[in-house]
């Protein structure tokens, strides 16, 4: 099997017209864990969002009727959102076109640039089956192939998951021995390797921690997240 991650880019800045009104009310859409098409035609969306309460509330009553319902979690300096909404056409088509190739869709996808709604995606399949798929969705999206190559279950996938940027933090701060008991370096030293300020490394491993350990756990996490649901529904 082979793994593909690119970035989709929709030419008109937005997979669904609510992405706009996220922007405009200040919640910034971090990464999808779930996504799926209803038989009904309706999808349900579970995002990872940096927002407050009030500014999800704000946004989702601008929705026009598109949103069914919808449930907030607080997750420690994140929100988790999960969205059930009648889907535009584009994401409906790019759902409707994966599901009808021989992959596997690697969750979590991850907004790159939220000012355009680019998102990255990792696929796992046959490589003929992947090129397909490819080529199908650039009739309906901007597609840029970030890395191929085999697919190796052994590997760390949640060092994978982390951006360039968080992956550069990560290898110096280790390098450095920021992990070490006791520890061997500060933020300061991390940052004079970065060109940023210290507070930016903090700001920066500290997103890093919690992503790292929300990989770790996610099955769990999500299980209670759902199970949160259901009692409060």
């Amino acid at each position: 099997m082979r793994h593909v991650t690119y970035a989709l880019t929709p030419e008109r800045g937005y997979f669904d017209p609510g992405e706009v009104v996220f922007r405009e009310c200040g919640v910034v859409l971090r990464s999808i864990q779930e996504l799926d098409l209803l038989t009904d035609g309706t999808a349900v969306t579970l995002y990872e969002a940096e927002a407050t309460r009030d500014q999800i509330d704000g946004s989702l009553a601008q929705a026009d009727g598109k949103v069914i319902d919808y449930q907030v979690a607080d997750a420690g300096g994140h929100v988790v959102l999960q969205v059930h909404y009648h889907p535009s056409d584009l994401i409906r088509n790019l759902i409707e076109l994966h599901d009808s190739y021989a992959t596997h869709l690697d969750y979590p996808l991850e907004f790159v640039d939220p000012s355009t709604s680019s998102l990255r995606v990792s696929v796992i399949g046959a490589k003929d089956q992947l090129q397909a798929q490819i080529a199908a969705t650039r009739e309906e999206v901007d597609v840029t192939v970030e890395r191929i190559g085999d697919y190796d279950p052994g590997t760390d996938r949640r060092f994978a998951a982390l951006t360039e940027r968080q992956r550069e933090v990560l290898l110096i701060a280790v390098r450095k021995g920021y992990y070490e008991s006791p520890r061997e370096a500060t933020y300061d030293d991390i940052a004079a390797d970065l060109d940023c300020s210290a507070s930016a490394v903090g700001k920066h491993l500290r997103r890093i921690e919690s992503e790292l350990v929300d990989a770790t756990v996610s099955d769990r996490a999500m299980g209670e997240f759902h199970d949160t649901l259901a009692e409060i529904q």
